[in-house]
């Protein structure tokens, strides 16, 4: 009893001090809790309550880890105390809290894996953690899923789910799949499906949503307000983004120098949200910045550009599309002696061209110089006779004068 005494007025103590902490005797039959110094001092609260949850068990389903538990907190002081859930990896992820005298909390993981989850438990009374003589871990095997889902964004504002069965579920093609944010719920148009590969999907176009903010899907067999899976995710962490515009190449002396623009987006962020990856005759570059500027040596050179975004920005980190492949083929140097001929055959040419129009401006006086007019016979005849030229008549023997055209 004076053991028990000592504990109380310790814990009495500490929270005069305004150390609040749950005080949990070895053999887990006492827990102290003091609210107040003054209440402390009027009286010793001995309380039954354990706050380490009873008979803990955990489901998970594809991207949702579901526990209950049973609980022995007394009404007083259940509306105090909470379970605060980590997914535990290599550092801890918080994910949720949840009233202890709830008994049963859905977590959303962030991805799905087919490995073990692990769940820290911490307790909590009034926002001050409760220490435990040992952590609160539980693990579970998801073991085999019998449907899975998984959307990409694309084309800037077109979505496609596809979701697949296991073998040894039964598939049921008629499905209907619909995607909600906050108030707003889209249903999908443009379903495939195929029942031998137990498989199906289905096209959202011009999306008109919030990319930062957490969208929902859900896929229903057709006719059933029930969900047979739903997914959650941040939709520009899924886009697989386009490549990016106005790639141009320009040369100087030794290099040559790429320059591009941002891929196209339906929202706004910085350049600073993009990394870029060049592939320069099949040789990958990384970390580049633009403009990007690369020797270049070689006769035949092909290139292309893709991009990714950067996490801190809310951005999907996989390569996004790469861009056409676009000719960075070194302009090729001429020779002196290829320079003086190209002079040469320039010079040639005007000469022609000048000789051409002086020519055709001097054509009758030269073709008059070189092919002189033929003088006419019968006025040499008749100039012989004597005979008057302009005569007009033939009396006296001379003929007429006729003019040659």
């Amino acid at each position: 009893m004076d053991f028990r005494i000592s504990i109380q007025f310790i814990c009495i103590l500490l929270q005069s001090v305004r150390l609040h902490l749950c005080c949990n005797l070895a053999d887990g039959q006492i827990q102290l809790i003091t609210q107040s110094f003054l209440r402390s001092l009027n009286s010793v609260v001995e309380l039954e309550d354990d706050l380490e949850p009873k008979n803990l068990s955990m489901t998970i389903t594809h991207k949702e880890a579901i526990l209950t538990w049973s609980y022995n907190v007394s009404k007083e002081h259940s509306s105090n105390m909470f379970y605060h859930f980590y997914l535990k990896g290599e550092e801890l992820v918080f994910l949720k809290n949840e009233k202890v005298s709830e008994g049963k909390t859905v977590l959303h993981l962030l991805e799905y894996t087919n490995g073990d989850v692990c769940i820290k438990v911490v307790p909590f009374l009034n926002d001050d953690e409760c220490q435990s003589a040992s952590e609160i871990i539980i693990c579970a095997n998801p073991g085999t899923i019998d449907v899975n889902i998984q959307c990409v964004v694309y084309n800037i504002s077109s979505m496609t789910c596809t979701w697949t069965y296991s073998e040894n579920a039964s598939y049921n093609t008629e499905h209907t799949l619909s995607l909600q944010q906050d108030t707003t719920t889209i249903d999908c148009k443009q379903y495939i499906n195929d029942g031998k590969m137990k498989m199906g999907n289905c096209t959202f176009h011009d999306l008109n949503i919030n990319y930062f903010k957490e969208v929902t899907v859900f896929l229903n067999r057709k006719g059933s307000d029930e969900y047979v899976i739903k997914d959650w995710f941040i939709p520009a962490e899924k886009e697989i983004l386009n490549p990016p515009t106005n790639v141009t190449v320009r040369h100087d002396e030794e290099n040559v120098i790429l320059s591009w623009n941002s891929p196209d987006t339906k929202y706004l962020v910085t350049e600073s949200c993009f990394e870029y990856q060049i592939e320069k005759n099949k040789e990958l570059m990384s970390n580049v910045r633009n403009p990007q500027s690369m020797s270049n040596f070689d006769k035949k050179c092909l290139i292309r550009i893709r991009a990714k975004g950067e996490h801190s920005c809310g951005l999907n980190t996989n390569w996004g599309q790469w861009s056409e492949e676009i000719s960075c083929d070194a302009p090729q140097k001429q020779s002196a002696k290829s320079e003086l001929i190209w002079i040469i055959l320039l010079g040639l040419s005007v000469f022609i061209i000048v000789l051409t129009i002086i020519i055709s401006m001097q054509y009758k006086r030269i073709s008059n110089s070189f092919f002189p007019r033929i003088p006419q016979p019968i006025n040499y005849m008749d100039e012989a006779q004597g005979c008057n030229t302009n005569a007009v008549s033939k009396e006296d023997g001379c003929t007429r004068q006729v003019d040659l055209p």
